[in-house]
């Protein structure tokens, strides 16, 4: 038996040790490639070349308005984000800089870099308080995310001021694209790598979409529901909202209802003045529109397949609220670079103060461009913009829904334009817009109806009139009473709300006491 192997090995010596010298030089091969300097940094199974045809993939956006949840965008924030620790290559286990050189991400990773150590460099001082105001300690000494005002986009609406509506709506998706992927790049410079998941798009076929059930949550449950995510970051509460919800019937069911109660109940908040020092407010004020940028980019991307229903309409009401407050923290703006120029030299080593500086800076040329200056500048260019949503909303609206309120809203801009500008043709406009309302068709909510019906009633008592320059001035003086007052009920609500769930005073009372 042994000489039959022996024999066996002996013809086929030739093929034994071909196989042994293939299996020797592939394994050389391997290991020498695996202790070279790679340029990838990666233990190959096989030789280089076998990689040569993979191509680097462009990176693709990906949005499931659906059940499912998809790209989060979310950009978590803390006090001391984490700086880069790697050189300007990076060797793959941390944040690498350097592949941003050049690109539109090169001012952003420097504004990351210059706000690190922020909180180290600057005093997080309380003066001036007013013991007197009201505000409970617990929203007096809350978090604030100076670092994202200075490095997000408190006031997004600015770069598109000049253009028509429709050119937002078109450039909506681009826009998501590039706010999620800079909320990217934020969150992997402060985990300090670059783990997270590229950003894909999912391109669904024509007939692909299952249709679309009705969402049902009466009001109680979708109180509940926003009461327990309030606390939660408002990009957190949206993210969630549109995974959870927005896959729903936007005409039949409960979901129109649910996005207007989601934005004006949790991601529209009060400011409140505390302090005679006015960069308290400011800061506050810019807080409040700093998740503005994700709901304005989320929805606007949104109102592209939603144009037309009911809950197009109430996301172009709460698009048209945006850019409302939005000219009001431009003011703050304005304000701010004044009482910067007046800043002692301790207010300058603060916190706050050095915030507004870097948002001030930020925003300087980007308002010359647009031609903005002055806060008349600001009312001018962002009046026309909001009535040119409210148009939009008008002319796209399903069956009415909602119209009454578009024409009183759209009276509403009218008219305060008109009384800024002094301006009576305006509010001659105003007036004959209101007066279309009584014509129009009553389908889902009238919320401005105590309101209009009280400027009715004042006009018939002037015999109907429609030329503001034939009201007194004490009448029109009751108008603009009516349209301040309008929301004071729901305010005063939204108020208890808050200090409910969101700032709480038995700190401050313990305190005093």
């Amino acid at each position: 038996m042994r000489k039959g192997i022996l024999k066996v090995l002996f013809e086929s010596r030739f093929y034994i040790a071909l196989y042994i010298s293939i299996f020797f030089h592939i394994t050389l091969v391997i290991y020498s490639f695996n202790n070279s300097d790679s340029p990838y940094k990666k233990t190959l199974c096989g030789p280089a070349w076998i990689y040569a045809e993979e191509e680097e993939k462009e990176l693709t956006f990906q949005m499931n308005f659906g059940k499912i949840g998809g790209e989060t965008g979310n950009a978590e924030t803390s006090e001391d984000p984490g700086e880069g620790e790697e050189g300007e290559d990076g060797d793959g286990n941390g944040f690498s800089k350097g592949k941003y050189k050049g690109s539109q991400w090169e001012e952003l990773v420097k504004d990351l870099e210059g706000t690190s150590s922020l909180r180290k460099q600057y005093k997080n001082d309380y003066d001036l308080i007013n013991e007197n105001s009201g505000v409970a300690d617990s929203y007096i000494k809350r978090n604030r995310d100076y670092e994202d005002i200075i490095i997000k986009d408190v006031l997004p609406t600015i770069k598109g001021i000049r253009d028509p509506f429709r050119v937002d709506i078109e450039n909506a998706d681009d826009n998501l694209f590039v706010h999620k992927e800079r909320n990217r790049i934020i969150e992997e410079f402060r985990k300090g790598d670059e783990s997270s998941p590229p950003i894909t798009m999912r391109i669904s076929k024509e007939g692909e979409a299952q249709p679309k059930s009705p969402l049902t949550m009466p009001k109680d449950d979708r109180t509940r529901y926003l009461d327990k995510s309030l606390k939660q970051k408002k990009e957190k509460q949206l993210d969630e909202f549109i995974s959870r919800f927005m896959g729903y019937d936007p005409d039949k069911g409960d979901l129109s209802y649910f996005v207007r109660d989601l934005y004006y109940e949790n991601l529209q908040r009060l400011a409140y003045p505390f302090s005679g020092d006015p960069s308290y407010f400011a800061i506050d004020y810019f807080q409040e529109n700093l998740n503005k940028e994700d709901f304005l980019r989320q929805m606007m991307a949104a109102l592209s397949s939603n144009m037309g229903t009911n809950t197009g309409t109430e996301i172009l009401f709460t698009i048209e609220n945006i850019y409302e407050i939005q000219s009001r923290a431009l003011e703050q703006y304005f304000q701010a670079k004044e009482y910067l120029k007046l800043a002692t030299p301790e207010q300058k080593q603060t916190l706050r103060y050095e915030t507004l500086r870097r948002v001030e800076e930020k925003y300087r040329k980007l308002l010359r461009d647009k031609k903005i200056f002055t806060i008349k500048d600001v009312e001018e260019a962002y009046t026309k913009k909001r009535i040119d949503i409210i148009d939009t909303m008008i002319s796209k609206t399903p069956k009415g829904y909602r119209i009454k309120d578009g024409y009183f809203e759209k009276g509403r801009i009218l008219w305060e334009a008109g009384n800024h500008r002094k301006d009576s043709k305006l509010q001659s406009e105003a007036i004959k817009t209101w007066s279309r309302i009584s014509n129009l068709p009553s389908n889902g909510d009238f919320l401005n109806e105590k309101a209009y019906e009280s400027i009715q009633l004042l006009l018939r008592d002037l015999g109907n009139v429609s030329d503001a320059d034939r009201l007194p001035l004490q009448s029109k003086d009751q108008i603009e009473f009516v349209l301040r007052s309008r929301l004071t009920e729901s305010m005063n609500r939204k108020k208890e709300r808050e200090d409910k769930l969101l700032w709480p005073k038995f700190k401050q009372e313990n305190r005093r006491n």
